[in-house]
């Protein structure tokens, strides 16, 4: 029997997992975790930081994996590509990993091979009490070094700069910084598969936002309602991308803004897209491929089939139920929104008991739904009629 090693167990590894146990594989999973939810999908649990290459990497010459899984978490793509190169694993090259996961060398990348992007500049972390920044405001300022849309804000002033630029250097590991333009116009996000050096754009997703000053998600929906020639446009770009950062057999999860001086953008990632993109989005709105089942098979050094697939006629949107600030006392109505029209799944994430703070970044969240519907905005409204049946009582 193969075995493959997941790295990282959050909720949204669980499709993953259970995909490879549906493929016959025996699944290892790594998270520090010990009460992360993916953990009890896998037939053998460790207790490890997946940023600790060193330990991961001996975890994994005991346990002797066929391949090494990222799934949708971006902080496993370093140490995947780390731990495959020192057992000759399929994966990505460190050069490759670095520059699809630190955000300035990504960006310099892209300066490099002429994929449009954001004007930018670094901001190291002991230089934020003197910042200063030429472009011209708006402007929007995030951690290098982070995920999930923690710590962004958007400065109209130089009398906000200081400020956000603490926010966005305290959500990150490092400390420091980007400054980047503020791009206008609606965000997607493209889902890739590379195989064998050739890009294949499997789906164009629209995103909701909650606008400023976090910009973290609220939903998502697909197909992308864009202009047929505005979405071949960025699945060019989102090729372009993925190309000049180096990957060759790999999943990617591309992020591009559609503004009024042309594409440009945002971030990629050389992994799944998470929430649920990637998983139940793809799998009700394109028919001929399986993303997961696909990244597995390239993480075992297996070719995909990329014959076949296409729309399916379905369209389909998911929406977050974004925490609110105060103890979390009682939730009702989950029979009630669960049984709404063209709910496919629901997910209630807050804890009883919990405290929270007022939703900032993609972490902050009670739950979500996912609908299907005859068109994007049917499966969007379908969803926040289930979420209308939910009642959430905060103390």
């Amino acid at each position: 029997m193969k075995r493959v090693l997941v790295l990282g167990a959050p909720v949204f590894q669980i499709p993953v997992i259970q995909k490879a146990k549906e493929m016959g594989l025996y699944v290892g999973v790594v998270d520090i975790d010990r009460e992360a939810p993916a953990l009890c999908y896998a037939d053998e649990q460790f207790i490890c930081s997946i940023r600790d290459k060193d330990a991961v990497l001996r975890i994994a010459k005991v346990f002797e994996p066929d391949g090494i899984v990222i799934g949708a978490c971006d902080t496993s793509v370093v140490t995947g590509a780390y731990v495959c190169s020192q057992l000759n694993l399929p994966g990505h090259t460190l050069d490759t990993a670095v520059k699809a996961t630190d955000k300035v060398k990504m960006l310099e990348t892209f300066r490099k091979h002429g994929v449009a992007h954001p004007f930018f500049q670094v901001v190291k972390k002991k230089d934020i009490e003197r910042i200063s920044t030429d472009f011209p405001y708006p402007v929007i300022s995030k951690p290098i070094d982070s995920a999930g849309g923690r710590g962004i804000s958007i400065i109209h002033h130089g009398t906000e700069l200081r400020q956000a630029a603490l926010f966005s250097s305290q959500a990150g590991i490092s400390g420091d910084i980007l400054i980047e333009e503020y791009m206008d116009g609606p965000e997607v996000s493209v889902e890739v598969i590379v195989v064998e050096g050739i890009p294949y754009v499997l789906q164009i997703t629209d995103k909701i936002t909650s606008g400023e000053p976090n910009f973290y998600e609220l939903g998502h929906s697909q197909p992308s309602a864009l202009a047929p020639e505005i979405k071949e446009q960025i699945g060019k770009l989102a090729a372009k991308a993925v190309l000049a950062v180096g990957l060759v057999n790999s999943p990617a999860h591309v992020e591009i803004k559609v503004t009024e001086e042309g594409l440009k953008m945002v971030e990629l990632g050389a992994r799944l897209g998470g929430d649920c993109i990637t998983t139940h989005l793809l799998e009700t709105s394109v028919t001929g491929i399986n993303m997961v089942q696909a990244a597995i098979e390239l993480a075992l050094g297996k070719k995909p089939d990329v014959s076949s697939y296409t729309d399916s006629g379905v369209s389909v949107g998911i929406r977050f139920i974004p925490a609110q600030k105060g103890t979390l006392k009682s939730i009702n109505g989950i029979e009630a929104a669960q049984n709404s029209e063209g709910v496919i799944k629901l997910v209630i994430i807050g804890k009883v008991g919990n405290l929270y703070s007022e939703a900032t970044d993609d972490s902050a969240r009670f739950g979500y739904v996912i609908c299907k519907g005859a068109s994007t905005e049917e499966a969007q409204q379908r969803c926040l009629e289930a979420i209308k049946k939910l009642r959430f009582e905060i103390q």
